[in-house]
């Protein structure tokens, strides 16, 4: 599968896919969507900047939500590797349902599929009592947490309006200026710095807008058009009939377990630790590699 499916913007983006969270005053499920519409197409566009030489990549993406599904399709030029000068299209497509999240590259034709863990949180939080349910909402303002897919939003830094959506503005580490990139580049095995800067839309939990900035690199996401209760036909959500779908069980024990965790954290307020197994890597004399792996218990994330 291609990088862009885990891109830094992505990751954010990948986020907000399922959940809204609807605060603690009616005690709702904060693994159920709440958005403020019954459909909707948000257009955005993407913009990377990596390398010592400035390369950029630039493409557009649409994400489509309509009920408790999403579905996001993302295009990108990105410079081609193999030759100066080139560019090489990128298109994919992820599809977020009740039970399952698809992640498919439209080129190669392939994708996986994995369980959506939601499916095991969302039960576990209607199975708790009232005052359990209490604790948890509680749990996560004290955290800040709008929502459990938006996790690492950092602090509230203000509010904005971004095409007639009220947005919350939220601000994790500090703007790189050319003083601190300098010092960052002198600090040899130093950790290297990072920005990020999202408008999130408050009323729906999804980002508009997202700034990010590292040390040699930097992304921007930005909507530019919002399209609310339109008619999104059934096939958005469907994976196309000529792609290869594999089923990841490793990924989705993954995101299981790394889910549970999270949930057991704002339960009780304390973190369960998990351990990960697994398989040892043979490697081949002439460098054909043969991995075998067995299930994993970890943690996920993103949104």
């Amino acid at each position: 599968m291609n990088r862009l499916f885990f891109s830094t913007v992505n990751l954010v983006i990948l986020f907000f896919a399922c959940v809204s969270y609807a605060g603690d005053s009616d005690l709702a499920n904060p693994y159920v969507a709440n958005y403020p519409f019954k459909s909707a197409v948000i257009h955005y566009t993407i913009k990377d900047e990596y390398g010592h030489g400035g390369k950029i990549s630039k493409g557009t993406e649409i994400v489509y939500i309509k009920g408790d599904k999403l579905a996001k399709v993302t295009k990108m030029a990105v410079p081609d590797p193999k030759g100066k000068d080139k560019i090489k299209n990128i298109e994919t497509l992820q599809i977020f349902a009740p039970d399952y999240v698809y992640m498919v590259d439209l080129v190669g034709k392939t994708g996986i599929k994995i369980d959506n863990s939601k499916k095991y949180t969302k039960p576990a939080y209607d199975s708790l009592s009232v005052e359990e349910k209490k604790a948890f909402h509680k749990r996560m303002e004290k955290r800040g947490i709008v929502s459990l897919d938006l996790l690492g939003l950092g602090k509230k830094v203000g509010t904005d309006t971004i095409l007639g959506r009220q947005c919350d503005v939220y601000q994790s580490g500090e703007e790189l200026s050319p003083e601190k990139l300098s010092e960052a580049l002198e600090v040899e095995g130093g950790e290297a710095p990072s920005y990020m800067k999202s408008w999130i839309w408050r009323t729906a939990k999804i980002p508009l807008k997202i700034i990010t900035e590292g040390l040699g690199w930097s992304n921007e996401l930005i909507a530019t058009k919002i399209e609310e209760n339109v008619k999104i036909p059934d096939s958005r959500f469907t994976v196309p009939s000529d792609i290869k779908v594999t089923y990841d069980k490793e990924k989705s024990e993954f995101a299981k377990q790394e889910a549970l965790v999270r949930f057991e954290l704002y339960k009780t307020g304390k973190p369960m630790v998990v351990k990960m197994k697994l398989k040892r890597e043979e490697i081949k004399p002439k460098g054909n590699s043969k991995a075998s792996e067995s299930n994993q218990k970890g943690q996920e994330n993103q949104k």
